[in-house]
């Protein structure tokens, strides 16, 4: 029997990781190796999801990005002492060389990095969303019975992300944050082509001071699930999205298929396949006439 393994980061120690990338980073290798298994009949390896982060803390961000608390292996990985020993007795190859698991018995390829994003999944979203939701631990799955109606979900990240010069940002700077006025004028422009007062749910890891301007606006609710795998999954079930340039918020917009709105030139990768009706826009602060039409069909929809 051959296996595929997630290695999450490069200081794996098998029960805890040392640093290593964000959630919505990880996630593109657990992915990639986890339709990899289902299209070439291996096993999946059980990931090691919990990690040891300095920069959280030493930024006190409310998120120390541990990742001990999203997950159980509820969907058939390899888990528990036989998951030890497979990845201390057998040989290991790079996902690069994945093709020699046809030849070769008794081997693992490690799936590594997000380079790609989701170049090798892009149309197995229903299959990737059906198995994070399968693996969820309890304490996450409140977010599946809340009933987000036609609301608008708003991702603002700033934490680590650099605070740089519109210019800047216009011109393809990413993993920056974006400004909050763009964030209340492009809600603006959406309940005016949608003709109400649409709710509007922000998710964050700035404090309330930074996200002032934008929370006083009338119907607009700051709202998390206690979780980032919780919130991204919150951002999914919204009816369109002002994302932020990160991958948390590629991860909403590829887990929920609902059109978004994203600041000029910040879209890394284009997530809606050709067949899907909903639309990926990057403005600086105007949406064209274009969508206003489309945007108000959208939420005369019933959910």
């Amino acid at each position: 029997m051959n296996y595929v393994y997630p290695k999450l980061s490069e200081h794996d120690l098998g029960v805890v990781r040392i640093g290593g990338a964000g959630l919505g980073n990880i996630l593109f290798t657990y992915a990639r190796a986890l339709v990899y298994a289902r299209d070439h009949e291996v096993q999946l390896i059980w990931p090691t999801w919990p990690s040891i982060k300095i920069g959280p803390i030493l930024r006190r961000e409310k998120d120390k990005r541990f990742y001990a608390d999203l997950f159980q292996n509820n969907e058939g990985a390899v888990g528990g002492l036989r998951r030890l020993w497979l990845l201390m007795r057998y040989p290991h190859i790079p996902e690069a060389d994945k093709e020699l698991l046809e030849e070769r018995e008794d081997v693992i390829a490690d799936f590594e990095g997000f380079e790609g994003c989701f170049s090798d999944i892009l149309y197995d979203y229903a299959f990737v969303r059906e198995n994070i939701q399968g693996i969820l631990k309890d304490k996450n799955r409140k977010v599946l019975e809340f009933d987000f109606g036609d609301s608008i979900g708003i991702h603002v990240r700033l934490g680590d992300f650099a605070r740089v010069s519109e210019k800047e940002l216009a011109e393809g700077r990413h993993d920056s944050a974006l400004p909050i006025r763009w964030y209340v004028q492009i809600l603006r422009q959406l309940r005016e082509a949608a003709g109400r007062s649409l709710r509007a749910y922000v998710f964050s890891d700035g404090n309330d001071e930074e996200l002032a301007e934008l929370l006083q606006m009338p119907d607009v609710e700051r709202l998390t699930f206690g979780s980032s795998i919780a919130d991204i999954l919150g951002l999914s079930r919204t009816k369109m999205l002002i994302a932020s340039g990160s991958s948390f918020s590629m991860w909403a917009r590829y887990l929920g298929r609902q059109s978004c709105i994203c600041y000029a030139n910040q879209i890394k990768q284009k997530i809606l396949t050709p067949e899907e009706d909903n639309f990926e826009l990057e403005t600086d602060g105007e949406l064209p006439e274009w969508t206003k039409e489309r945007i108000r069909e959208i939420f005369d929809q019933k959910s």
